[in-house]
């Protein structure tokens, strides 16, 4: 996660649709984020293959 700091656009990162965060997978985590101006601000970390991070972002 703190990788993002330094490179908050991995190859690896998806802008979600609907939204205007993205997303990247580490490991067996999902960490969604937005980079509002000159920071990188977490919303969520949550399990990969749940599909409850999602759920709990749209209640936002």
């Amino acid at each position: 996660m703190l990788d993002l700091l330094q490179n908050p656009e991995p190859h690896d990162a998806r802008l979600l649709k609907g939204y205007s965060y993205r997303r990247v997978d580490v490991g067996e985590y999902r960490i969604v984020y937005d980079l509002p101006e000159d920071l990188v601000r977490v919303l969520l970390i949550g399990k990969r293959n749940d599909d409850e991070v999602y759920k709990e972002l749209s209640r936002k």
